[in-house]
């Protein structure tokens, strides 16, 4: 059996064919970038580059550092402190110049004697001393500033979080947003080619005697309408693509392509009495009060334990030359301890502390009330949606059936124009209510996710 000579050219040709759609795909991405062809933007991509470009973010994510500082700040005040002092000092000052010679250890008989006391030549004094000093006991002060600064961290990391739901949702409301008003310019167009096809057919029939001028009239008042809809829907899309784009960190007048649509979906969603607990659990703001809380009795055992004695003990270690050079060095070493027999200011600090945990506890209840009510009014929101979903579908079908019906019955002459002018216009407006239904639902769900604290996502969108 001859070796089959075609299987190497086959493997070289398996392994070109990838690597040239990959340089396909390379240089058909370069000439779009080149020749100015609108780059497609999907929904999660719109969201990650809002959340990453955003200054709101960016100021989340430093006041997060700046706590996790603080946390490290905290945590060092039951470490030793050391510092360094150098000091030249010149004097003949009896008492300087006798504990100065002292130090540098050049003491010596000739200088007991009393014009040597009373009247020293001047002296200069060169002192290098090292001190450290470390707490033992500092009234537990370093354990309630840590868990201050603790508290303070999480409350800047749910402040982001809620700033990263926040952006979010205007992502979804916006993309969404360019979706509805690009089908309301659709839906706008298709109206006025359909009343420019009605002011044509109009004229014929005028030109033959079948009808009036004045539904002439009337249809070229109906076009003049459908115009000024489309330009209005084109209208509010620029300013819709406008905020989207600002949004992303692009340029305004970007016209992308979005790969969403308002299509057909189900949105799963629990009653409300479970909505109210996921979002008393879940909502970053929340969970701040409730945090706020906690921080307001930190204060209160801080302001406790102040009446606690204080323990250092300290060290130092001199030298002490004429010279820099040819000294004599001594240390010290010591502990102290301090308490406060009267605080005057110690009481006020207690009850200012409790004070500020009924405030926290007040600020909770009005929070948890104003999250109940949005929950209820998303919920709401969403189910009035959901049913005008299904009213918007029947309506397109009886709508656009209607205006067969009229369309036929003025073709026999039993009807007027004006009717038929009517009947088109109740499909127009019924395929709007549909997309802007569709628009609500989808916003409606999204309010429900922000309202609950679970907007973490777009996931469901897609």
């Amino acid at each position: 059996m001859k070796p089959c000579r075609s299987r190497p050219k086959r493997r070289l040709l398996s392994l070109w064919f990838p690597a040239s759609l990959a340089a396909i795909a390379f240089l058909v991405s370069a000439a779009a970038a080149q020749t100015g062809i609108p780059p497609t933007l999907d929904l999660r991509t719109a969201v990650q580059r809002s959340i990453d470009g955003n200054p709101i973010t960016k100021i989340s994510e430093s006041k997060v550092k700046i706590a996790e500082w603080k946390i490290r700040e905290a945590k060092t005040g039951t470490r030793p402190t050391v510092s360094f002092t150098q000091s030249v000092v010149g004097s003949n000052n009896p008492v300087f110049v006798f504990g100065s010679l002292l130090e540098q250890g050049r003491f010596g008989p000739s200088n007991f004697s009393i014009d040597s006391l009373n009247k020293p030549d001047s002296l200069v004094n060169f002192r290098s001393q090292v001190n450290l000093q470390l707490p033992l006991f500092d009234q537990r002060q370093t354990r309630s500033r840590v868990s201050a600064a603790s508290i303070a961290k999480r409350q800047a990391e749910l402040a982001a979080e809620e700033t990263r739901q926040r952006l979010r949702f205007d992502i979804v409301r916006n993309y969404f947003g360019v979706v509805l008003d690009r089908g309301m310019v659709n839906v706008s167009t298709e109206a006025m080619k359909t009343a420019d096809a009605n002011r044509k057919k109009t004229r014929d029939m005028v030109d033959v005697g079948m009808t009036t001028e004045a539904d002439l009239l009337a249809a070229e008042v109906e076009f003049a309408n459908a115009g000024q809809r489309k330009l209005e829907s084109e209208s509010k899309l620029v300013t819709t693509l406008a905020a989207l784009n600002i949004a992303i960190g692009e340029k305004p007048d970007l016209v992308p392509v979005l790969a969403g649509e308002l299509t057909e979906k189900f949105f799963p969603v629990e009653d409300q009495d479970e909505l109210i607990r996921i979002a008393l659990e879940s909502r970053p703001d929340y969970q701040r009060v409730v945090l706020g809380l906690e921080g307001s009795r930190v204060q209160i055992r801080s302001a406790k334990d102040s009446s606690l004695p204080r323990i250092d003990v300290y060290s130092n270690l001199g030298y002490s030359s004429p010279y820099v050079a040819n000294g004599s060095s001594d240390y010290t070493v010591g502990a102290s301890l301090t308490y406060t027999l009267f605080d005057p200011g110690r009481k006020a600090r207690i009850a200012q502390a409790a004070e500020g945990e009924v405030l926290a506890g007040l600020e909770r209840e009005v929070l948890g009330d104003q999250i109940r009510l949005e929950v209820i009014r998303s919920l709401q929101a969403f189910k009035t949606s959901d049913a005008k979903i299904r009213v918007s579908v029947k309506s397109i079908a009886q709508a656009e059936e209607a205006l067969r019906i009229v369309e036929d019955r003025y073709r026999n002459g039993l009807t007027t124009f004006n009717e038929v002018l009517r009947a088109g216009l109740a499909v127009t407006k019924a395929k709007q209510d549909l997309l802007t239904t569709r628009y609500e639902y989808y916003i409606s769900y999204a309010q429900i996710l922000l309202a609950t604290g679970r907007l973490n996502d777009v996931r469901w969108f897609e």
